[in-house]
């Protein structure tokens, strides 16, 4: 599991150089068999999150939102379903988009060996 703690002051562009240098990610892992059919991103944060995107990792753009026009509020979590579950295919890259216009972005994550990323504030850390 991930849990990435949202700063809730901060500005966008010191909000990614707080991330890239200190990054607060929790990590667990529930496989021992590389799968990506079940991955999971929960939101546990206090805000709502307005667009969701995860990109194969070899890509150099986002991929389409995958909430569509649906949210994801606190509390609640989406269950990814990949097209190609081929497992050679297992980094992903995570943009979120707030409610309050915050976006925060990971990268490189193993969706074959982590079912489950979890946004969190940073007093749940």
């Amino acid at each position: 599991m991930f849990q990435i703690p949202l700063p809730s002051t901060l500005p966008i562009s010191r909000l990614f150089t707080a991330f890239l240098v200190l990054p607060l990610v929790m990590f667990h892992s529930q496989r021992a068999i590389a799968d990506k059919s079940d991955f999971v991103i929960a939101n546990n944060s206090s805000k709502m999150v307005t667009e969701l995107y995860l990109s194969d990792s070899s890509l150099d753009n986002w991929e389409y939102d995958i909430l569509q026009t649906d949210v994801l509020p606190t509390g609640q979590s989406v269950q990814v379903l990949f097209s190609d579950p081929n497992s050679a295919r297992c980094f992903y890259d995570i943009r979120a988009v707030f409610a309050d216009g915050q976006i925060l972005e990971d990268y490189q994550i193993n969706v074959c060996r982590n079912n489950l990323y979890t946004f969190v504030d940073p007093t749940q850390t």
